[in-house]
């Protein structure tokens, strides 16, 4: 639920007007207000003072900040406390652009920087620093960070156990308790958590669970086929992970045929089209295939029924079946229109 007509750039530069000019380099520089993001050495450095020195000058300059916000009842604040509500008042720091912006904003960093500003500023919520088992958050006064991290670690090890992801309503059902949470506040864990996280069709499952959070090529090849539900094109592969941006990392056609061909878990079914084994899919050449079919038909088959059969594990055209018939040393022929193994 956006926060309509507001800009929180304009909100921060117009209440930085009461700032010294050292406060003003320094809260510009320490949030990124109109120029890059500074650390306290490089501040100090410009300034020549010490990095306490600096820490002391936004301390100071952020309470006049809030004094010039927070006093004047800004409308904006209030709805801000409402969106958050709305969210189940927790949210990770990545995704408040979207969650509290109008959506010309979103991509804005002076304004992302300055909503920042003033969540700091706000003493209505609290934020969540970034840890072994979260990341960077923001999360209601009224709400308890410990309860949060207790209800992830009782998902953890539920899903460690049936190792597949599960939806919401499942998890709630598994611990009776968490229904005293808002449905809001629950769906928004996994936003939070480095353990946990939300698959594309809504389920919650363990990040370090590959076919979930794909971290290498490999991994990201089988989470589009699985995806997909069907066999594609390498480069339509390739393609997909770009559009996916799962670490922003570049992948090249190449090194995703590679990989394909490397991992067992995939299968070359036709000309540069590959599907998961899991589907059924066995590997192997086509006669490889038609001997396969002819095994469990020792009365042998008539072309039809091996084309039909073939046709189920390799995308191929109805002649190469029949090339592959003629290899005399490894199929013989019945009838006029029968073959079996030699």
């Amino acid at each position: 639920m956006a926060v309509k007509n507001f800009s929180p750039y304009g909100v921060i530069r117009e209440a930085m007007k009461e700032l010294k000019p050292n406060e003003n380099v320094v809260i510009s520089g320490r949030f990124g207000i109109g120029k890059e993001h500074m650390t306290l050495s490089a501040i100090g450095k410009n300034l020549k003072l010490s990095r306490e020195r600096i820490r002391q000058i936004e301390k100071e300059a952020l309470k006049k900040i809030s004094k010039v916000i927070i006093s004047e009842n800004n409308s904006f604040i209030d709805e801000i406390i409402r969106s958050f509500e709305k969210y189940g008042g927790i949210t990770s720091h990545e995704k408040i652009a979207e969650k509290f912006l109008e959506k010309v904003h979103w991509n804005n960093k002076d304004e992302f920087n300055a909503l920042h500003l003033i969540f700091v500023i706000m003493p209505q919520i609290i934020k969540i620093e970034k840890t072994q088992e979260l990341e960077n958050g923001w999360i209601l006064a009224s709400l308890s960070k410990n309860e949060a991290v207790k209800v992830i670690d009782e998902w953890v090890s539920h899903l460690e156990k049936k190792t597949a992801p599960e939806t919401l309503d499942v998890l709630v059902d598994a611990h009776p308790h968490h229904r005293k949470y808002k449905i809001a506040f629950l769906s928004e864990l996994p936003e939070i958590s480095k353990k946990l996280v939300k698959t594309e069709i809504g389920k919650i499952g363990l990040a370090s669970w590959p076919e979930v959070n794909p971290k290498n090529v490999r991994d990201k090849i089988y989470y589009i086929l699985s995806q997909a539900g069907k066999p594609l094109h390498f480069e339509d592969i390739a393609k997909s992970i770009s559009e996916q941006k799962f670490d922003n990392k570049k992948v090249v056609k190449a090194t995703v045929h590679n990989e394909l061909i490397a991992d067992s878990r995939f299968v070359l079914i036709g000309r540069g089209i590959y599907a998961l084994k899991s589907w059924g899919y066995s590997s192997g050449t086509v006669a490889d295939i038609i001997v396969h079919i002819l095994e469990n038909h020792q009365a042998g088959l008539t072309v039809d029924e091996i084309v039909k059969n073939v046709l189920k594990q390799r995308m191929v055209k109805k002649n190469t079946i029949l090339i592959n018939l003629q290899t005399k040393s490894v199929f013989k022929k019945l009838a006029k229109d029968k073959y079996t193994l030699s």
